[in-house]
Formats: structure tokens, sequence, C-alpha cells
């Protein structure tokens, strides 16, 4: 005998995704996970100090430099195992991964406030960033890119364009830019070393050399693509910035700001070195 029902039934109860209305919800979302990517540089950093503290730092070889006469050349050979390729690598990955997110929160913030202002999607939306006010009035401008939004939400991106001071959103156009469309940001993980010249006496095992102590060492973060700044404050900038215009935004829905602040990244912090004797070999 056929039955009419089957033994077991089965109910799937799907969450709403919030994907059927504007919401701010989803420029916060992307904000936070670059931010808790950025922060994923700290062990790597931890890491490079390790070596650094790992390692003994006593003195430094001055060897005559043949073609200047008078001039050293200094040689740190144990530095090269400080800092490797590989770190260089994975501080540039997580620079492009929070780069990717930090943009995208802003282009998610521009399409969500046209959908609310218009009261429908719009097409071609996103944040604009202009170096130039005569730019930014034309066709190709803002009217472009805002479109569908409201006066009063162009003033608050246009206050945040670079013509108006905003360095953030010109330093963050300049590296997401070359990040997405030619090559990974490059992120230099730099050692920089103290040396004591007062402290500096002949070498017995070179004619001309001398010996020089080291008194500190430190790690820097620095963006060869923007002239070798600190990464950190390039990137805290840009977070803050950010955060700057996404919290009106985010006030209007009733969704909490962004009270984050900057991730904390240690950076050009030195380390002080122990004493030791002129026995480099």
């Amino acid at each position: 005998m056929t039955k009419e029902t089957p033994d077991h039934l089965y109910f799937a109860f799907v969450p709403r995704s919030n994907t059927d209305s504007a919401s701010y919800w989803w420029a916060a979302m992307r904000y936070m996970q670059a931010h808790r990517t950025l922060r994923e540089i700290e062990p790597l950093v931890q890491r490079i100090y390790k070596r650094i503290n790992d390692q003994q730092w006593p003195w430094v070889r001055g060897v005559p430099d043949e073609p200047h006469a008078g001039a050293l050349t200094w040689e740190v050979p144990y530095a090269r195992e400080i800092i490797t390729a590989n770190d260089k690598r994975e501080a540039s990955f997580i620079a492009s991964q929070t780069l990717h997110y930090l943009r995208s929160a802003l282009d998610h913030l521009i399409y969500h406030a046209a959908w609310f202002d218009a009261g429908t999607p719009q097409k071609q939306t996103q944040f604009p960033i202009f170096d130039d006010a005569a730019k930014w009035a034309t066709k190709n401008g803002a009217a472009k890119h805002l479109r569908g939004v409201s006066q009063a939400h162009i003033n608050v991106v246009e206050a945040a364009q670079p013509f108006n001071g905003g360095t953030w959103a010109a330093d963050l156009q300049e590296l997401s830019n070359a990040d997405k469309h030619r090559f990974g940001v490059e992120v230099s993980p730099t050692l920089q070393i103290g040396i004591d010249f007062g402290s500096a006496v002949d070498d017995q095992a070179r004619a001309g050399g001398k010996l020089a102590r080291v008194d500190t060492v430190s790690l820097r973060l620095l963006l060869p693509p923007l002239e070798n700044r600190e990464f950190t404050d390039v990137f805290d900038a840009m977070f803050v910035g950010a955060a700057d215009v996404i919290n009106p935004f985010l006030q209007e829905q009733g969704i909490s700001p962004l009270r984050l602040g900057p991730p904390h990244v240690i950076s050009a912090e030195s380390v002080s070195v122990a004493d030791g004797g002129p026995g480099v070999s």
C-alpha cells in the first residue's frame, strides 16, 4: 500500500542575510575585517623581535673602503638572518588584504547610501577619490560615482577628499589601485642598527679596520611605494579617516559607531643590546 505521507519531514531554517534592503552594516563589517586582518601582522613582528633578542649584537666591523681613503664599509653579516624574504612576503600580503577590505568598506558605504537616498540600488557607484576639486565637479567625478546619493551625504564624502586635506584617502587610492591592477602592495620590514662610534677601536684582525659597539637594534615597517614612509603611520591614518566617513552613516541607521581605533602594531621600537667585547670573527 502506497503511503500518502513520508515517514520523516525535514524543515530548513535559513536566517535572512539582509541583502534585500539597504544597510550600512556591510560597510561596518568590511571595516572590522580590515582591522582584524591588519592585526595578523603583529605575530610576524613579534617573531622578528624574538630573532633580534636571540642574536648576539656586540660589535660590527668597519673595513677600509679601498676606493676612498679613510672611509670604512661597515659589515653586519649576522643581520641577514633576522629578516627573511618570507617575512616581507607575509607582511605585504597582510597589507594587501587589509587594503582590499578597507577600500571595499567605503565602496559598500556609497552603494547603500545611494540605495537609501534614491529608494532603489544604483549602478556604477563607488567611493570617489580626487586630488583636484575641478575633476570632482566634472560629469565623470562625483556626479558619476555618487548617483542617487543625497547632498548631505555627498558633503561627507567631499570633506574627505585629498583636495580638502584628506591625505589618507590619497594614500588609500594609490596603494589600492596598484594592489588591484598591477601587483600587491610592498611592505618592507627593515632592520635599523644603532652604532656607538665613540666606542670604536682598532681591529686587530685587519689593518685600518675598526670595531664599533652596537647599542640599539630597531625594526621598521616601511612602504617603498610611498617613498618609504612608515607603514603604521599610513595605515593608522587610513583607519581613522575611513571611520570618520563611515560613522555618520552608521548613526543614521542606529548602528553603533566604529570605536576600534587603528590596530596596534609594534614598529620602530628600539631594543637595547648587551655590551660585548671586540671578538667578532
